[in-house]
């Protein structure tokens, strides 16, 4: 062998192992070195024993299997096949990178399996409705940029007019800020910013953040807990919590659990309802999700909920009986 194929050796090897390989598909010695020879590299067996020692020695695992009539080498993969099905359909559910983007994206999440994971691999999901640039994707890589550097950014935020045009808040003027975070919520992006105006950190959506701009200048820190984060301003019921009260129809039951956990308390059960103790704030969020259930539900307590569905109740019937 070329004193050059000698070094470049462990790396194709790898290549051909990642290709061709998987714990289903073994490749035995004959195997790596006809992929070898079509490459033009003539290498004996002593030379890829220890290429394939090296990779293991530099993190990649290559196992070697004999017995129940299979004999051969595998190389494990960054991705399984689930986990890239998830990522995939992740990426393409998301309205937050073009079509293009997900596509591309995908393409190099699937080049991470065998040829056999990849031949085997189901149909994605069909792609949600996509934005038509990489805007929020964009900004999201200088943001996490900003942060890191503690770099304050400049930049306009704005609103959609019934027109669709934009509407810049503050009547124009620029924000100036600093990026702590990045973090997603029900399929939007948002930068978590801390004003040293007031003191206080806010969550701003990428999406609708215009003309950022990061500055050379790099800002005090100051404490910040992510998860205490999450939890105060994104949590769906975020608040001082109570204890909410209400018979559902059986058929709800798997819906509750979904939306609230195992660990709520069940104190009735006849052979339509159940009475449910949820520990939760009373948010819009959750008279929302309540509302949906309207016609199988009802609240028990606490009585200031009650009154607040029962005016809901009441505000739509005068609504709707205005039209008729």
């Amino acid at each position: 062998m070329k004193h050059a194929d000698i070094i470049r050796l462990p790396l194709l090897v790898r290549d051909i192992l990642l290709e061709h390989s998987d714990a289903s598909h073994l490749l035995g010695m004959a195997d790596i070195r006809r992929h070898l020879q079509e490459d033009d590299i003539e290498a004996d067996r002593r030379s890829i024993y220890k290429a394939i020692s090296v990779l293991n020695d530099h993190g990649y695992e290559v196992f070697y299997e004999s017995g129940n009539g299979r004999q051969g080498y595998w190389i494990r993969h960054a991705f399984t096949p689930g986990e890239t099905l998830f990522l995939c359909d992740s990426i393409q559910s998301s309205s937050a990178v073009s079509q293009k983007a997900s596509d591309e994206f995908c393409a190099r999440i699937m080049n991470n399996l065998s040829v056999h994971d990849r031949e085997a691999m189901p149909p994605l999901a069909a792609p949600a409705a996509k934005t038509d640039s990489d805007h929020v994707l964009r900004l999201i890589e200088i943001l996490i940029r900003a942060a890191a550097g503690r770099n304050p950014v400049e930049f306009r935020y704005y609103d959609l007019s019934v027109t669709r045009k934009k509407q810049y808040r503050r009547q124009n003027r620029l924000y100036h800020m600093i990026p702590y975070a990045v973090v997603s919520n029900a399929g939007r992006y948002y930068a978590v910013l801390y004003s040293e105006d007031h003191k206080s950190f806010a969550n701003y959506r990428i999406d609708k953040m215009d003309m950022v701009q990061v500055l050379e200048e790099q800002a005090d820190p100051v404490y910040f807990s992510l998860d205490d984060h999450i939890r105060s301003s994104f949590n769906m019921y975020h608040g001082d919590p109570q204890t909410v009260t209400a018979d559902f129809d059986l058929n709800l039951a798997n819906v509750v659990f979904d939306e609230f956990g195992k660990d709520i308390i069940i104190s009735k059960v006849t052979k339509d309802r159940f009475t449910a103790s949820i520990r939760t704030a009373v948010t819009p969020t959750l008279i929302s999700w309540l509302l949906q259930f309207y016609d199988r539900m009802e609240v028990i307590r606490p009585q200031s909920l009650r009154d607040r569905m029962n005016e809901i109740g009441k505000t739509l019937a005068r609504t709707y009986a205005q039209g008729e």
